[in-house]
């Protein structure tokens, strides 16, 4: 990657010491009824024109205010998961878009939909300005050069309990240290890939030609080893089918699948979590039939697996959900499952059991958490991720950090 440091555009002192961090930033993606001040009001306002004229008022009203000179900086996220400390370190920057082959930030997710790219894209149009870091992975060895005791310049607690804490790194021989562990190293968008995606694009366009700062994607970069990177499973909640009998799926199922009746969720969880990762597998919730552990046969019948995509591939838990389960056991792509409203998401297994038992679903599909080998291996097989296969947490929040794309690049 190429990593460049930038005149960070942040919230002034003052404008903290009146209405707090905490109210300030906010997760990627859409916000409701965001605060006034809070960072959503730019980054996902309904009229980007609007939200450009507010930006420009916020600057020279002092809300926002931007660094003198430039520079990194470490985005530290502490949390707790499971009763369990975490700590997990990026080192956020700009990186360059449409790189070389080598040492560029790969994307192993499906295509965002346009209307969301469309989106994203007015916004850099209008406010010329990126506040929302994508997360980026690394195999760079940066967790202990980003190690530190420092006082965070910025730190505020989230809703989740999630503490965001920024450092900024100022000095010179720094920035050529850490640019020099991620040059020529590989990188893997994690998330944000609709953020990507529009940046990519605006970096093409003739109007952003004379823009030093549109040719980069402001970024946060995790190394893949940190013990603070945690993926969780992506769970499904299938409603609204008619004619639904589980039992009969189930059934059917064993074309496909080698399946296995458990007294409780909880206890077809712990299998799932038994089962080798070279077999995809999944639990399904489906009352009145007992809580099923599917898992793949060494030699299914004839699956309609999609003729690009490699072995690897098709040993990803969610690409047997996606072709074996939801193909052909109940005839509909994962398209089809989205616009008839039959499908949700979850990352909370108790909350998925619990919308099944109390009738706000008709079944559950418990999956394992993707890991990162799994990733990595369907990145260089050059293969694409099944719809929803990940979920990073925490989210990294927008608000901490922002550059105008109209600096020059340092």
């Amino acid at each position: 990657m190429e990593l460049r440091p930038f005149r960070s555009i942040r919230y002034s002192r003052a404008t903290i010491a009146e209405r707090g961090l905490p109210g300030l930033i906010a997760p990627p993606g859409r916000v409701e009824s965001p605060a006034p001040g809070n960072i959503a009001r730019l980054t996902s306002a309904d009229d980007p024109e609007a939200a450009a004229k507010t930006l420009r008022n916020w600057i020279s009203g002092g809300i926002l205010e931007k660094e003198r000179r430039p520079g990194l900086w470490v985005y530290r996220q502490t949390f707790f998961l499971d009763g369990r400390p975490f700590v997990r370190d990026a080192l956020v920057g700009l990186v360059r878009l449409g790189a070389a082959e080598k040492g560029r930030v790969l994307d192993p997710n499906e295509p965002p939909e346009r209307e969301q790219v469309d989106a994203q894209l007015a916004h850099l149009r209008a406010l010329r300005a990126d506040f929302i870091p994508s997360f980026v992975l690394t195999r760079a060895p940066l967790s202990g050069a980003l190690a530190t005791t420092r006082r965070p310049e910025l730190s505020a607690v989230d809703a989740e309990g999630v503490r965001h804490d920024a450092l900024r790194i100022a000095d010179y021989a720094e920035h050529v240290e850490l640019q020099g562990l991620v040059k020529n190293v590989e990188a893997i968008l994690a998330d944000g890939e609709e953020d990507f995606a529009a940046a990519l694009e605006y970096s093409k366009d003739p109007a952003a030609a004379k823009f030093g700062g549109a040719k980069y994607k402001l970024s946060a970069i995790v190394e893949m080893d940190s013990p603070g990177l945690l993926v969780r499973p992506v769970h499904r909640l299938l409603s609204g089918f008619g004619d639904w009998n589980p039992s009969d799926l189930i059934y059917a199922a064993s074309d496909f699948f080698e399946t296995r009746e458990f007294a409780t969720p909880a206890d077809a969880r712990e299998a799932l979590d038994r089962v080798s990762r070279l077999r995809a597998a999944f639990v399904l919730v489906a009352p009145p039939a007992m809580p099923t552990l599917f898992v793949l046969r060494d030699r299914p019948a004839a699956l309609p697996w999609p003729a690009d995509r490699s072995e690897g591939w098709r040993e990803l838990d969610t690409a047997a959900l996606e072709v074996a389960f939801f193909s052909r056991l109940l005839a509909m792509d994962r398209a089809a499952l989205a616009r008839g409203g039959h499908l949700a998401y979850t990352s909370d297994a108790a909350a998925a059991v619990a919308a099944v038992a109390r009738g706000g679903a008709q079944a559950a599909v418990l999956m394992r958490p993707i890991t990162l080998s799994e990733i990595e291996t369907v990145v260089h097989n050059g293969d694409l991720l099944p719809p929803r296969s990940v979920s990073f947490y925490p989210e990294m929040f927008a608000g901490l950090f922002g550059v105008s794309l109209e600096d020059p690049v340092y």
